[in-house]
């Protein structure tokens, strides 16, 4: 290569080198700082402080005020508890406004941990109850009120702390590296104009693949994968109500972690174990059409590992698209060779072998057909398969003409391009009456079955692929259903918006056209018919059977990658016009279509000699039409057209004589915009002002209006024991069984249900007097018990037992939890009094195994933990 050439390839080095520069920089200032601020400085913060304070002394202090903020944005709900106390210590007065380990200022929704504290601290100062505070016996000033480790937000800044800082670091070591590679880039740029420069030479025969990098950077994803993870997993185990499937589908992700940390294991031992390997070539470096002696030198842990000393070297051709992400490899060309062992005197190996390196060898390096050209010398293991050790062989091309352009072997695009003929059937081929369909030794692939029927042999191939296809596109729609209660009591519900809908139709017509499609291929007496049908689709061609004497095959697509590619081909016939028809779909290898090519010319051979005058049958007519599918796909399309229509009637029509109403969906009612009237309903709502709020249904306002949350109006009030707006608005036709379901997120209650967690009796009894449903249940399968255990309401409970409402019911949509074991969450003491007077089991235990005790134990409820320990069963 001239000067000029030199300088042009160092000058895009340096610009290359210059924007790794910029953007490594970037990264390790943004993620690196990012990550120290948001995930490693608050968790070191917090477990020192939650160290110091395992010696701080408790001191009982007095509530001056606790109050919750919200605030919303595009992460969701966000919510901060403040509070502020004041306690005394040595006759001297303080007052503070921290709560727990962590910032005061930080708000999340990790989880119920602020609210929590909130309805604790608020309980107290309303009934004038002390609480005990931790104090620093060093600095009374410092204190807080929970010293205990918040481990579901310790967890969810896992990620930050080490994924986000670990990728500022692994920035940072390339911006320096990029460094010095810039610096050496200019030095070699200085060098090519003709400048006299000094510098270390880099001299060396090959590099090992897959050590010290490969190994780092292993590490660094099985890193980055487990750090989320399993941090993300360890918060939705331990959240109440998470849906099995949900959990199990986290699992999934949890395995391949622990797989890529044993993987990562794996790789740093067989690092360890060949450290200090070398290789040498004679003569190097090695030369396409001529023989190369390879030499490993092993030290001595690694000799350990070969007591048989049976190994083989082998060297590979590889080419690798570096074009596309992961730089997809392919092994294209082997030649394996035992060695020659022979002991070293420092206990080590020395392995010898000698290959003939073919003439048209590319150069390694160099690029083929879009790819570049990898030539490694590697080590296999004992069995002969696994790679063990691997270095990059620098192999040189044979001189060529000038002009000439080098044949590639292993051309894809050359390969997929040739059709091969297939030879055709001979006379001593043909079949006997009733014989296996084979040709000499060769039986129908695999994914074939053969049939011989009074009109002739049919060839039937497998669709397992599009079965699979359609098993893995249903269990999405099936996911998707369950996800987003699409199916349930509440019947069957479509998809509301237009891309969803179409999607959805999209998924099952192609789910149906998978699981019913069919592939075969009839040889009879009119010749060869070749059929593809589906539910969808029919499509028939017809041939002459002489057709079958000249098939050949074509590379179709391949499979897999790497060493374990899979080539798959199609076995094509000329029509008498001289155009190609595919009679197969892919058959796996050469040999799988060139048995199949040969099957069908001899069927057709066989059928020639079983012919006799006068017994032609008819053939099978081409055609190619749609299929019945198409109307099931049209009736799915008319029922999301026109079910919010029909629906919309079955809600409008008379009720039966039995007075039970269907519940409504709040999904399902129309949302118009906004009126004024509406909207001055819902602000009347929000302030309490029961003369505004009738003055808004008197102008037209809807009385089932939803606000943004998804709850109606009457749930609101309801939820506040606000009876007069309840008045109001079930004069106005507000439905008491409407439910809050008009978002996936949100928990599907009715009016009823708000009434019960709020405490208020008086107006549960007005939303049954309307017409509310009693055995109406959420979608955690909470009922009106479970509610008003919540809300530790007597009374209520006391109401629900007369009209035999069930005290002990389990909800297994959520994690199977009983009433009492949600009282004992929120600390209602009172209910569980209640609970035990009527005879209800409290320590009844949840399908994993848990205890009202250890409920109230994770709701930290240390009145409700007391009480239930003082009446533990011994």
């Amino acid at each position: 290569m001239d000067r000029e050439g030199t300088q042009a390839r160092i000058m895009g080095t340096v610009v290359a080198r210059l924007t790794t520069l910029l953007i490594s920089g970037f990264f390790a200032v943004g993620f690196g700082w990012g990550g120290y601020q948001a995930g490693l400085e608050p968790m070191v913060q917090t477990l020192q402080l939650a160290w110091q304070a395992r010696s701080w002394q408790p001191v009982p202090a007095e509530v001056l005020s606790a109050q919750l903020n919200t605030s919303s944005g595009g992460k969701g709900t966000t919510y901060q508890a403040q509070a502020r106390y004041r306690y005394h210590v040595a006759g001297q007065a303080y007052e503070s406004s921290r709560i727990g380990l962590d910032a005061t200022w930080q708000s999340d929704n990790v989880d119920d941990w602020h609210r929590q504290w909130v309805v604790r601290l608020q309980d107290a100062q309303a009934r004038g109850q002390g609480i005990t505070v931790w104090v620093n016996p060093g600095d009374p000033a410092q204190s807080l009120v929970d010293r205990s480790i918040r481990w579901p937000l310790l967890v969810f800044r896992v990620p930050f702390a080490l994924v986000f800082t670990g990728v500022g670091v692994v920035a940072a070591g390339f911006f320096l590296h990029s460094l010095l590679g810039l610096a050496r880039a200019v030095f070699a740029r200085r060098e090519a104009a003709g400048e006299q420069v000094s510098a270390p030479s880099d001299v060396g025969l090959s590099r090992r693949e897959g050590s010290g990098a490969s190994v780092g950077a292993l590490w660094f994803f099985a890193i980055f994968w487990c750090g989320i993870s399993f941090p993300i997993a360890f918060l939705i185990w331990v959240k109440p109500g998470t849906p099995w499937f949900f959990q199990g589908l986290i699992g999934v992700f949890v395995l391949i972690g622990l797989g890529l940390i044993a993987l990562a294991v794996r790789q740093t031992h067989m690092a360890w174990r060949y450290a200090g390997a070398a290789l040498t070539a004679l003569p190097s470096p090695a030369r396409a059409g001529y023989p190369v002696e390879m030499t490993l030198l092993l030290r001595e842990r690694a000799a350990a590992y070969h007591p048989d000393q049976a190994l083989q070297l082998r060297l590979s051709q590889y080419r690798v698209d570096d074009s596309r992400s992961g730089s997809p490899e392919r092994r294209v060309e082997t030649l394996t060779e035992r060695a020659r062992v022979q002991p070293t005197p420092d206990g080590g190996l020395r392995l010898v072998a000698r290959f003939d390196v073919p003439p048209d060898a590319p150069p390694h390096g160099a690029r083929r057909s879009g790819e570049r050209v990898d030539w490694r010398l590697e080590l296999l293991d004992p069995c002969g398969e696994a790679v063990e050790l691997s270095y990059g062989v620098p192999v040189q091309a044979a001189p060529a003409a000038p002009g000439d352009k080098p044949a590639d072997r292993f051309d894809r695009l050359a390969a997929s391009n040739p059709l091969t003929p297939i030879a055709p059937a001979t006379p001593g081929d043909r079949w006997g009456t009733g014989s296996t369909p084979k040709v000499g030794d060769v039986l129908p692939p695999a994914s074939v079955t053969a049939l011989e029927t009074p009109e002739g042999w049919q060839f039937a191939f497998s669709q397992r692929g599009w079965r699979r296809a359609a098993g893995l596109v249903m269990l999405v729609l099936l996911a998707e259903a369950v996800l987003n209660e699409r199916v349930g009591r509440h019947g069957v519900a479509l998809p509301e918006s237009l891309v969803a809908a179409t999607l959805w139709w999209m998924a099952l017509a192609l789910v149906l056209h998978a699981a019913t499609c069919r592939w075969t291929v009839w040889v009879g007496d009119q010749g060869i018919t070749v059929g593809r049908h589906s539910a969808l689709w029919s499509q028939a061609q017809t041939l002459p059977g002489q057709a079958s004497q000249g098939l050949v095959r074509k590379l179709l697509y391949s499979s897999r990658s790497g060493a374990h590619e899979e080539h798959h081909y199609a076995v094509y016939a000329y029509t008498p016009q001289g155009a190609l028809v595919r009679l197969t779909p892919g058959l796996s290898g050469e040999g799988g279509a060139t048995a199949m090519g040969r099957l069908i010319a001899q069927a057709w051979s066989h059928r020639q000699g079983h012919f006799s005058p006068g017994g032609l049958r008819p053939g099978r007519p081409a055609h190619s039409r749609p299929g019945w599918g198409w109307l099931l796909l049209g009736g799915v399309l008319a029922a999301w057209l026109w079910a919010p229509s029909l629906a919309s009637v079955v809600r409008t029509a008379p009720t039966a004589s039995s007075g039970t109403t269907a519940t409504a969906d709040a999904t399902a009612q129309a949302q118009p915009a906004v009126t004024a009237a509406e909207e001055a309903l819902m602000n009347a709502q929000d302030a309490g002002d029961a003369q505004a709020l009738g003055a808004a249904l008197a102008a037209g306002a809807n009385p089932n209006l939803l606000s943004q949350s998804g709850s109606s109006m009457l749930m609101l009030a309801a939820r506040r024991g606000q009876l007069e707006h309840i008045d109001l608005l079930l004069r106005a036709g507000a439905d008491p069984d409407l439910r809050q379901t008009r978002k996936d997120s949100e928990r599907g209650d009715t009016a009823l249900l708000r009434a019960f967690y709020g405490g208020h009796l008086a107006v549960a009894q007005r939303l049954v007097q309307a017409g509310a449903r009693l055995d109406v249940h959420n979608r955690w399968d909470w009922g009106p018990v479970h509610m008003a255990a919540q809300s530790g309401c007597v009374p209520c409970l006391q109401w629900l037992a007369e009209r035999g409402q069930p005290l002990d019911e389990p909800a297994p949509a959520s994690r199977g939890e009983t009433p009492a074991m949600l009282a004992a969450t929120k600390g209602r003491t009172e209910a569980l009094e209640w609970f035990a007077s009527q005879g209800v089991d409290l320590w009844r235990k949840d399908p994993f195994g848990k205890t009202a005790l250890d409920w109230a134990q994770w709701g930290k409820q240390t009145q409700a933990e007391r009480w239930l320990l003082e009446r533990q069963p011994r």
